[in-house]
């Protein structure tokens, strides 16, 4: 029997674009779908609040969607990878991912 070495990441994905503007609910649940399509299940925690301060000062308010997927530690780069392309469709600057099992917290410049 293989045995199987899971990691758990969790990503925010923004409701907003970083000028405020809306991000369509098609395209939000495009961005989901794109992200835990390839590992096979997500589970979606609901809307948080995140607040953050950006490197030159500017301060930010989002709410995201908050997604948990699993998925072998060997895929890890992958999810990383799909993280920073969701990331870049509604012009996000950075997106926060959570590792468990594995590194912690990381900040992802997305650009």
């Amino acid at each position: 029997m293989r045995k199987h070495r899971e990691v758990k990441f969790t990503t925010l994905i923004p409701t907003t674009r970083n000028d405020g503007r809306a991000v369509q609910p098609s395209v939000l649940t495009r961005l989901i779908n794109s992200l835990w399509r390839p590992f096979g299940g997500m589970t979606n925690e609901g809307a948080v609040t995140g607040y953050w301060i950006d490197d030159d000062g500017t301060e930010f308010q989002d709410v995201c969607v908050k997604v948990s997927i699993e998925c072998d530690r060997s895929r890890l780069q992958e999810a990383i990878k799909a993280v920073r392309q969701v990331g870049r469709k509604p012009g996000q600057r950075a997106m926060y991912v959570e590792v468990s099992g594995y590194d912690g917290v990381q900040i992802l410049w997305v650009q």
